[in-house]
């Protein structure tokens, strides 16, 4: 333990500053002399905290693979949801009790955790190979994974050539009483303006919410209520979700929306301001960034953040217009934006 006058020194703004000046003059260094400083500087540090707001077979998937590249290396990793987790991290913050090193949640979430100053700018070269829109200018937001919107149809009940192709055709008299959504789709109406412009995305959003809309929590319950044949037609289904119970066998099937693809929230890989692992931490947000990790969740059915992975055949999204909602935008927004939605699309208050 350092003696009292060094731990008085290093204030936590001197300390998170060093930290992530420290990470910041090793990703100017030379791929090879970078990896050096990397591994050398975790191999002492020897383990790294991942809190993960992620299904829990999928994060063992992702801490093997890491592991096995690094065994020099121990993930402690909690789980749990992304509003837990976010509380967990603030309320740590305050407290000045330093725990993770990095934490995946929505990208909404990324003005509220820089303001708090419990997350860093972390500006890994890795960020040269992600998607447009999964990157930030700042180097706060590193995308790893994002969920593309889709209309998910019951395929017994809906021929395929009668499926709506664009939002304004949700809004046909035949689908009045027949849709579903998620009750917690915020990103489905920020995609909506951010593409149209807010006065007509609002405008085309409060007629599709005049359709008698059927809210529910959560894209895998709307789902098996959409291959139940209780509703026809979810507007923002889960991509992956749509592909695996198609697999399963359920009678569902799906089509992107056009002109554009809405896309959930993005997740990205965020860095403590003050890592009690700095190197191992920095190890694994490139792990999560990089080709191996992101083979790992694209072969969990995830819409990965690399330019090279790239599916092949129906489910891909292949070249069309997809819009990540801007996390600066509707961060500062965000409960503007819940309003909206309540009030557009689940007609409350109306």
């Amino acid at each position: 333990m350092p003696p009292p006058f060094r731990r008085w020194l290093f204030t936590p703004a001197v300390h998170a500053q060093s930290e992530e000046k420290l990470l910041e003059e090793i990703n100017q260094l030379p791929e090879a002399e970078r990896q050096a400083r990397l591994v050398a500087g975790a191999k002492k540090e020897g383990s790294v905290t991942w809190y993960v707001a992620m299904n829990r077979a999928f994060a063992q998937d992702l801490i093997n693979g890491f592991e096995a590249q690094y065994p020099f290396l121990k993930v402690n990793a909690l789980t749990g949801g992304g509003g837990t987790l976010l509380n967990k991290v603030l309320t740590e913050h305050r407290a000045k009790s330093h725990t993770f090193d990095v934490f995946n949640t929505r990208s909404m979430t990324v003005n509220t955790l820089r303001k708090s100053g419990a997350i860093a700018r972390y500006r890994s070269p890795l960020r040269a190979s992600l998607r447009e829109g999964f990157a930030d200018k700042e180097g706060y937001v590193n995308g790893i994974f994002a969920t593309p919107l889709v209309y998910i149809y019951n395929s017994k009940l809906v021929q395929r050539k009668d499926v709506p192709t664009n939002v304004e055709e949700l809004t046909q008299p035949r689908w009045k009483g027949q849709l579903a959504v998620d009750d917690e789709s915020y990103d489905w109406l920020a995609a909506m303006m951010d593409y149209y412009g807010e006065a007509k995305g609002m405008e085309l959003a409060a007629k599709v919410g005049q359709q008698q809309l059927h809210p529910r929590r959560g894209s895998t319950l709307i789902t098996q209520l959409i291959a139940a044949g209780e509703f026809l037609l979810e507007i923002d289904g889960h991509h992956q979700e749509a592909i695996a119970k198609k697999k399963a066998g359920a009678p569902i099937d799906y089509v992107f929306p056009q002109p554009f693809v809405p896309v959930k929230s993005l997740v990205p890989i965020y860095m403590s301001s003050r890592p009690p692992h700095p190197h191992a931490a920095a190890l694994l947000a490139d792990f999560l960034m990089g080709k191996r990790g992101q083979d790992i969740m694209y072969g969990h059915g995830r819409w990965v953040g690399h330019k090279s992975i790239l599916g092949k055949g129906p489910d891909d999204s292949g070249e069309r217009k997809v819009v990540i909602p801007s996390p600066e935008k509707w961060g500062d927004r965000y409960q503007e934006l819940v309003g909206l939605f309540n009030k557009l699309l689940l007609r409350k208050g109306a």
